[in-house]
């Protein structure tokens, strides 16, 4: 007879949060599987970005780099009219930073995010975007980026490692992309988040805050760290996940090519 007791593997995702930016990394760390640490453009002092680097060791969290538009004013969240060469050598710069501080502190790096402003501009602008693909060629990183944005599919076109988020605690248009902070329902309180995250992982389905349900597969779910509810957060949807079979875990990148690195 067949055996029709099949094990269905389970459902797998990736939890991650930004850190490093000067706020309770020491309490939001062990919920996490991947985390995206400040590269100093935006927020965080070196001992801050020191620290977040030893939580994610000693947690097993696997790292990321997190730079930004350098503009610690407004916490990276604006978009700066900023020449392309410019923000090129902005980027180098905080990226060669950070990889320094991780080698010290015997960190691997895991991939590459951008921060606020930068990530919203580059998952739908094709210069910005295609910078980051070079910054991820050049690095040998994997680019975390919107869910099924353009900058998503061009990773996936160009047979790129790339690492797809979506995020906990914001609100999506119907067009896919996250509503603006400065407009009503851009942030979900825990209940919300955790709700629309389940739904997420176990239907790859979202609700729009028109009403729409959109299909939406995604590799890594984020909140956000500088949030009021973030602690909070963190250990309910980590516990949420955990109640529903679902495993947390960085997702496994598939080497780049053998190729020398991307010379920009």
């Amino acid at each position: 007879m067949l055996n029709l007791n099949i094990v269905q593997p389970k459902m797998q995702i990736d939890l991650n949060a930004d850190i490093g930016e000067g706020f309770d990394d020491g309490a939001i760390v062990p919920w996490l599987s991947s985390a995206n640490i400040s590269c100093g453009a935006h927020a965080g002092s070196e001992t801050e970005i020191r620290q977040a680097l030893r939580l994610c060791k000693k947690h097993h969290v696997a790292v990321g780099a997190h730079p930004s538009y350098p503009d610690r004013q407004n916490f990276g969240r604006l978009a700066l009219e900023m020449p392309l060469p410019e923000l090129r050598t902005s980027l180098l710069q905080q990226l060669d930073y950070f990889l320094q501080l991780a080698t010290e502190e015997g960190v691997t790096v895991h991939h590459l995010k951008a921060h606020g402003a930068l990530y919203n501009t580059a998952a739908q602008h094709p210069q910005i975007g295609n910078l980051l693909l070079q910054l991820s060629r050049h690095y040998q990183l994997p680019l975390m980026t919107l869910a099924q944005s353009p900058l998503h599919l061009t990773a996936v076109q160009q047979q790129l490692p790339v690492i797809a988020e979506a995020f906990a605690d914001r609100g999506y248009q119907a067009n896919g992309q996250l509503v603006s902070r400065a407009k009503p329902g851009a942030l979900l309180n825990t209940d919300a988040a955790i709700s629309q995250s389940l739904l997420l992982v176990q239907q790859h389905r979202l609700q729009a805050i028109n009403g729409d349900l959109l299909t939406l597969q995604a590799d890594s779910l984020c909140l956000h760290g500088d949030s009021p509810e973030a602690v909070t957060l963190a250990r309910e949807l980590h516990q949420a996940l955990v109640q529903q079979n679902i495993v947390i875990k960085a997702k496994t990148i598939h080497s780049f090519s053998s190729e020398a690195p991307w010379t920009l």
